[in-house]
């Protein structure tokens, strides 16, 4: 699906002896980020924000689709050849039973909501993404923006040091700005923090530019923009020096350094997340999230981009290399917010683009499901302990309180302040509400 073209004559003046060289001084960085502020100052944020004491979320995107059945709606009961390997354990609730592979989540279910009956038409990859990273299903028309653009551009203080909306390693395929424009795409944080020396990519001059280089550059710009410009006078170009003097910033700030300078942790800290790219990316959201980041995004996706699409060998994939990490680093984040009084502030969502098939295939695994799937959700004053929504005995589709993707979002806007009701508009001015249709779920409001 290709995103749509936007056009903004303003954005597009025509280089300049400035330009030129101020394009030489952030290539030393790696990234326009002047750029990216001059987009999002163009960009205005809109109204429909209401006070909240929910400041944050953290999206845990398992790509590929997980099964529900293996992993937290197990059918124990089901037929051999649907009920799979993984035996159903205890949890810190009452009656409440999640798979095997998941000992130290177990531990946690009191501090979370399970929605059992997500369900969506779509069961391709791209399509089942696009439904429920926005709440919309695709059109051949419109990308639609993902919820951390969308957040991003209602709540962001564009005069902060940090990105408002993150991605680990990178942004899953439409967790975009759709039709947005490109100011309110995730950061990339890219490599992997689980590695010693680990620097955040874009944010951390290259070796040879010290700050006493980046400083004589910057000071270079500002004294041949003493000479006059080479461009009519626009109100673009005329904040220029503002938006290179944030990104100058960014590049600088003590805070964005500090933030994702994960090798602060203790030893103990980074080992309790686990020593997997998945536990260190919980312990950066973390960090992030205490910096005063409003959104991230951990792209559980693994080396093959689709880790969770197990059309083969479902079950050593899960018990040996998916399930572990997610066990230790979820349950860990869960605690480590709750520790720092961050939980009440931070909806942490789990989930991916759809459920798989409840018939084992041929080849051990099981292939695409849109009709059941499952969400994890916890903080954000959402009640504690629960489970909404049913499937049917063999996990094919919900038989009672059906969630759709729409419904999810509405949900997660209005947690954090956002009217699910309010209109964005597209470049051509055609308003479109943030959420097609859906209904948040009032068992996660009032908790």
């Amino acid at each position: 699906m290709a995103r749509p073209s936007v056009t903004d004559p303003r954005a597009c003046p025509g280089p300049s002896r400035r330009s030129l060289l101020r394009a030489g001084m952030l290539t030393a960085f790696g990234l326009g980020l002047d750029d990216l502020f001059r987009l999002r100052s163009l960009a205005a944020g809109p109204g429909g924000v209401k006070p909240t004491k929910v400041k944050h979320c953290i999206l845990i995107w398992m790509a590929g689709g997980p099964s529900h059945i293996d992993t937290f709606d197990p059918k124990p009961d089901a037929p051999s050849d649907v009920k799979g390997e993984f035996k159903p354990i205890d949890t810190a609730v009452p009656g409440l039973k999640i798979s095997e592979v998941f000992p130290n989540l177990a531990k946690v279910m009191d501090r979370v909501t399970l929605v059992r009956s997500v369900t969506s038409p779509e069961a391709d990859h791209d399509r089942a993404a696009h439904h429920l990273l926005t709440g919309y299903r695709p059109s051949p028309a419109l990308v639609y923006p993902s919820f951390g653009s969308v957040v991003s551009k209602t709540i962001e203080n564009t005069r902060g040091a940090l990105p408002p909306y993150v991605a680990m390693p990178d942004a899953p395929i439409f967790a975009s700005s759709g039709y947005l424009t490109p100011a309110y795409d995730p950061f990339a944080a890219g490599g992997d923090p689980n590695v010693e020396g680990f620097r955040v990519q874009n944010l951390t001059p290259p070796d040879q530019v010290t700050l006493d280089r980046l400083n004589r550059r910057r000071g270079m710009v500002k004294t041949l923009d003493g000479f006059g410009r080479d461009v009519a006078a626009t109100t673009l170009v005329t904040s220029r020096d503002q938006f290179a003097d944030r990104a100058y910033d960014l590049l600088t700030s003590p805070k964005a350094q500090a933030a994702f300078r994960i090798g602060d942790e203790t030893p103990e800290m980074r080992q309790a997340y686990g020593r997997t790219t998945f536990g260190q990316s919980c312990l950066l959201a973390r960090r992030l999230v205490q910096a005063g980041v409003s959104f991230v995004t951990i792209n559980n996706r693994g080396a093959n981009q689709l880790q969770w699409d197990t059309h083969a060998q479902n079950f050593p994939s899960i018990r040996t290399n998916l399930a572990p990490p997610l066990d230790m680093g979820l349950s860990t984040l869960l605690d480590d917010l709750k520790r720092l009084g961050l939980l009440d502030e931070t909806l942490v969502i789990a989930m991916g683009e759809f459920g798989r098939t409840p018939k084992i295939n041929g080849n051990a695994g099981r292939d695409h499901h849109g009709r059941a799937n499952c969400a994890l959700l916890a903080g954000a004053g959402i009640p504690k302990g629960a489970v909404i929504g049913k499937t049917d005995a063999k996990g094919d589709s919900p038989v009672d309180r059906p969630v759709t993707p729409a419904d999810l979002a509405a949900t997660l806007y209005t947690s954090l302040g956002i009217d699910p009701n309010f209109q964005f508009e597209t470049p051509d001015g055609r308003p479109i509400r943030l959420v097609d249709g859906g209904k948040p779920l009032p068992e996660l409001l009032h908790g």
